[in-house]
């Protein structure tokens, strides 16, 4: 065996374990540097979609909120308490009022306070009995915030207890003019919390901040628990940082490898909808790569110790070094993995399709409604494309394009086909989202079947009730016509009758087909004018009328019946002519219908008729003393064939037409017809006719 010298000794060995440590210095360099950036750029990314999955959210309940409200002052019941805010006096009633609809609102919205301005930033009312809002805005600030935008949304601000909040500003119209201000405030701690919390489950490293633009504004948030509470704590920081911050920022949404206090950072920045404030999510990179890096010095440091190891050992050390970043790697993407089914669970149980959809249309991801309602298979749905689905793709392809840009994203009907071929309406509201550095199209597609379906109904049930009433009308017309004929035979013969027979019995039994004829004549002739008013078939004569002369001659006309209950007849007027233009005939009609009613109901004392006039109008009032009628039963006496009594147990002949063809007949004229009644004391008609 030959003997190893000090000249023999394999120093070539030596070479080979002093390369091997270099080789694995600078691969232990490369997967620490690569697992960084893959750690980093996964982190961001889990930050990045949080947020904007969370500002899209707050965005649409934004809008919601917006579009709610604005649909809530529409309301006949708080526009008429709005205007009379604005126009008169407080009263306790009226603010009684205003409390129990903003309180529903409150409770509806979730609104930390409600509050009305007018147009000059007067606070009118606030469901905030401190008027906190002062102590955050001067009077001028919120002129100039109510005017700048009435329908955007106001700046975030920290109210009572440091919170921070945000307004939405809806404008209060009267006749199209603004005439003031609706501030309604919402916490912002339940869109802030979900982010923050979500972030903290990925990792401890993030850093929330809020930037006001033009402004030295800035704020880092907290996430604390006190008294079994979470709350939100806004820190200040100093001018120097955040104009540090915004040199970052600038136009960016990511930058890293930004030197902060001394400390390499990364970021994600978005702009919250709606104000003018930015959310920084501020991570440490040195913190984030610390494992990562101890594990590299440590290979590096057993790189060096190689030169005198073994081989194996070296071998051995570097295994158990990536064993211990599998481990770390796998704990990440099984947290990875849990954050994707929390997020996966808020679209799976979805009533809506949900889609993502990437720029060139084709569809990347869909919830398990999209899935069944489509009829396709979760590969096949994803080759697809949006078009693909459509029924009209050319009306589609118009819509989508003509609208893909705008800010607030676009919301339309059409109709979609399934896989199967039956078709569905569809209602899509769609948005161009960023994740990371690439746009994709949100679309949230709802099932209008059942909405079309009842929106089919009600016309079919619309069309339906109009055809039954033409055909009444129709009816009534061809009846009172053919009856009309035989009546007129029946009472001329009637009256022939009294006058040639001599017998009082036979004379008697005459008389009484002669007055039931008129009756059921005057009823056929009823019928006949209501049958051509709801036709529209009246042909107007207009003539000058003197409503003295025509009055007095309907007294006369009732003068026997009058005369035979005892009753006074007054006949007031100022002026001994009273002139207008309408059609004679019609007149004549009202008039003797209001008169005939009056004695009709009145078994005792007066009716009196009274004639004022002013430049537009002439004013007819008949008053009388007779059974008057219920207040509960005002309203249905204009409805045709409805009287006060009504049944087989009614006290007054008729078919209950009368009041019905006034009242039609004075606005066919181009006037108004009010009554006033008290069951008991007398009746009181006044009829306004125009006078040209």
């Amino acid at each position: 065996m030959k003997r190893i010298t000090e000249d023999s000794f394999p120093f070539k060995y030596l070479l080979y374990f002093l390369a091997v440590a270099i080789i694995i210095s600078i691969a232990g360099y490369l997967i620490y540097n690569d697992r960084k950036n893959a750690i980093e750029d996964e982190l961001y990314r889990h930050v990045a979609t949080i947020k904007e999955i969370k500002l899209a959210q707050i965005e649409k309940e934004q809008l919601q909120r917006k579009k709610a409200i604005a649909s809530f002052l529409l309301l006949p019941e708080i526009k008429n308490d709005l205007k009379t805010l604005f126009t008169k006096k407080q009263s306790p009633a009226l603010l009684n009022n205003i409390n129990k609809w903003t309180n529903e609102i409150k409770y509806d919205f979730e609104f930390v306070s409600i509050n009305i301005f007018n147009k000059n930033a007067d606070l009118l009312y606030s469901s905030d009995s401190t008027h906190a809002i002062f102590d955050h805005f001067l009077k001028h600030e919120l002129v100039v915030m109510l005017q700048k935008d009435s329908s955007a949304l106001s700046n975030l601000y920290l109210g009572d207890n440091k919170k921070l909040l945000q307004a939405i500003i809806t404008p209060i119209k009267n006749a199209n003019v603004i005439v003031g201000y609706l501030w309604t405030e919402i916490s912002f701690f339940e869109y802030l919390h979900p982010i923050i919390s979500y972030t903290k489950q990925e990792t401890e490293d993030v850093e929330y901040i809020l930037l006001k633009k033009q402004s030295d504004l800035g704020f880092i948030l907290r996430d604390i628990e006190e008294d079994n509470e979470f709350k939100i704590r806004t820190i200040p920081i100093s001018k120097q940082d955040k104009n540090e911050l915004e040199s970052f920022i600038k136009t960016k949404d990511f930058f890293n490898d930004a030197k902060f206090k001394g400390s390499k950072i990364f970021a994600s920045v978005n702009e919250i909808p709606g104000t003018d404030w930015i959310l920084l999510a501020k991570i440490n990179q040195a913190k984030v790569a610390e494992s990562t890096k101890n594990a590299a010095l440590l290979v590096s440091i057993i790189s060096v110790l190689l030169i005198i190891l073994s081989a194996s050992i070296t071998y051995a050390i570097w295994k158990r070094s990536r064993l211990h970043f599998l481990t770390r790697t796998f704990a990440l993407r099984k947290e990875k993995d849990a954050l994707t089914e929390r997020y996966t669970s808020l679209t799976k149980y979805a009533n809506d399709m949900i889609l993502s959809v990437d720029k060139n249309g084709k569809i990347l991801e869909a919830n398990q409604k999209a899935f069944n309602t489509y009829g396709y298979s979760t590969d096949e749905l994803l080759k697809m494309e949006l078009l693909d689905l459509s029924f009209d793709r050319k009306k589609d392809v118009e819509v989508i394009f003509s609208s893909i840009n705008n800010p607030n994203g676009i919301l339309f009907e059409t109709n979609h086909k399934r896989k199967n071929g039956t078709i569905i309406p569809v209602e899509i509201s769609a948005k161009l989202i960023k994740q990371g550095d690439e746009e994709i199209l949100l679309a949230i597609i709802r099932d209008n079947t059942e909405r079309k379906k009842l929106e089919l109904d009600l016309i079919l049930a619309k069309d339906k009730a109009e055809e039954m009433d033409r055909l009444k009308t129709t009816f009534l017309s061809n009846m009172s016509h053919e009856l009309n004929t035989p009546m007129s035979g029946i009472i001329g013969f009637s009256e022939l009758l009294l006058s040639e027979m001599d017998n009082k019995n036979h004379r008697e039994m005459a008389k009484i087909i002669h007055n039931s004829g008129k009756r059921l004549n005057e009823t056929l002739n009823s019928i006949l004018d209501l049958s051509k008013i709801e036709s529209q078939k009246l042909d107007l004569k207009i003539s000058s009328i003197d409503l003295i002369t025509m009055i007095k001659e309907c007294k006369y006309v009732f003068s026997d019946s009058v005369n035979k209950k005892g009753l006074k007849f007054n006949i007031l007027y100022d002026q001994e002519k009273v002139f207008i233009k309408s059609d004679q005939n019609i007149v004549h009609k009202i008039l003797c219908s209001i008169i005939d009613n009056a004695v009709k109901y009145t078994n005792e004392g007066s009716i009196t008729i009274n004639i004022t006039e002013n430049d537009k109008n002439a004013i007819i009032k008949v008053t009388d003393t007779g059974i008057g009628i219920p207040k509960e039963n005002l309203n249905q006496i204009f409805e045709p064939f409805r009287q006060g009594s009504e049944g087989l147990n009614r006290k007054f002949e008729g078919m209950g037409l009368g009041l019905t063809i006034t009242k039609k007949y004075v606005e066919i004229l181009g006037g108004k017809l009010n009554i006033e009644s008290e069951h008991g004391s007398g009746t009181a008609i006044e009829i306004i006719l125009p006078k040209n």
